[in-house]
């Protein structure tokens, strides 16, 4: 059964989903000859996407009957959840994809309420994974911190 709720927070997320996708879809300059290689958009697309199908998910998954939560609490948890993300879009050209990612966890963890002492380890790990696995596996170059430029 589908919740008013849930419509609407899967609706925003859709929306600022459809919003970025957009923007990642627009030309860029090409780092290399072959336009089918990948390049520096081809992340963004990858996670815009699975965020689409995730909201799309969410608004027609199925729902437990007693599954129901206060909308005035998720609003506030939408916002900084959201907050985050602004954050993290920011940090993107200033701190790289490493920096920008453990900034990213490390303030989502705090605000969502994961206050453990393995979240910053786990911080790091996923931020060092995700870093391993585009620039090294995928070959994709991303943005290098400000201070690297300097040296």
């Amino acid at each position: 059964m589908l919740k008013r709720g849930n419509i609407l927070v899967g609706g925003i997320f859709l929306l600022i989903g459809l919003c970025l996708l957009k923007v990642a879809m627009e030309p860029h300059e090409m780092l290399f000859a072959d336009p089918n290689a990948m390049h520096i958009m081809t992340y963004p697309k990858i996670l815009i996407s699975i965020w689409i199908g995730a909201s799309v998910f969410y608004i027609v998954g199925q729902k437990d009957e007693y599954d129901w939560y206060d909308f005035k609490k998720a609003r506030v948890q939408l916002l900084k959840v959201l907050l985050c993300i602004v954050v993290y879009i920011f940090a993107f050209d200033y701190a790289g994809l490493f920096g920008s990612t453990l900034l990213f966890l490390l303030i989502f963890f705090w605000v969502m309420g994961y206050r453990n002492k393995l979240t910053i380890p786990a911080a790091v790990a996923l931020a060092l994974l995700t870093w391993l696995s585009f620039e090294k596996l995928l070959g994709i170059p991303m943005p290098r911190p400000f201070f690297l430029d300097l040296l």
